[in-house]
């Protein structure tokens, strides 16, 4: 799994996104930097001290210079702004809070594109730690740790989906939406099946339901694109 949905699935667990912000704004941390380092060690990515000051220093510079300030300016417009309404002042900060989520999606992919690929090593985390200044509070640390695991991807529940077989359909939009979903759960199978056969010991059990999972939702998404197809009478 990418980092950036690796990011979106932590982030979206309860009081991760409160962490963030604490680690964030009281503690001096760059979350996609912690995020990283996270991803990277439950990954099994080699990440060597050099490498971990290379990214720490990607990370700080970034945070200085596009984040930080976008940031600022979508805070600052919390509060009442003079001779503008308050219907502009909420579009322009919802503007900015879609560059700070670019901004950071594109940070997280240049942190990405430098990590070596899955090998099973270990020590991620403990460089990424000793290479950045000031070194996180252990306790929200930890906490953080704890939500990011909780959050891992679980091959046996991904493995246990269920996807109805063509449920009512009223019309061909709602079979576009339909298919639509159907896709993407195709490409989270795709992902974990990568995930999985990436470790060092592969559970080629699991892999073996996750391809036959894949292969029912190419049925179904085959079978809903035939229904956009107007029968042709020879």
């Amino acid at each position: 799994m990418s980092l950036w949905k690796r990011a979106l699935r932590a982030y979206a667990a309860p009081g991760v996104e409160a962490l963030c912000l604490a680690l964030q704004d009281a503690d001096g941390q760059s979350v996609a930097y912690l995020l990283w380092a996270l991803w990277a060690e439950e990954d099994g990515r080699a990440v060597d001290r050099p490498l971990a000051e290379r990214a720490a220093a990607l990370a700080a510079s970034y945070e200085a210079g596009v984040l930080r300030p976008l940031r600022a300016k979508r805070r600052a417009l919390k509060a009442g702004l003079a001779a503008a309404t308050d219907t502009d002042r909420e579009g322009e900060r919802e503007r900015l809070k879609a560059d700070e989520l670019a901004a950071e999606r594109l940070l997280l992919q240049a942190l990405e594109a430098q990590t070596p690929p899955p090998s099973g090593a270990r020590g991620a985390l403990g460089a990424a730690l000793a290479a950045w200044a000031p070194p996180a509070p252990k306790g929200r640390l930890s906490d953080l740790a704890g939500g990011f695991s909780k959050t891992a991807f679980s091959a046996t529940n991904l493995a246990d989906m269920s996807f109805s077989d063509e449920p009512p359909l009223a019309n061909d939009e709602a079979i576009h939406a339909r298919i639509a979903e159907l896709r993407q759960a195709h490409q989270d199978l795709d992902d974990a099946v990568r995930a999985l056969s990436a470790k060092s010991v592969p559970d080629q059990l699991q892999i073996a339901r996750l391809k036959k999972q894949k292969l029912a939702l190419r049925d179904q998404i085959t079978r809903l694109e035939d229904r956009l197809t107007p029968d042709i009478i020879a």
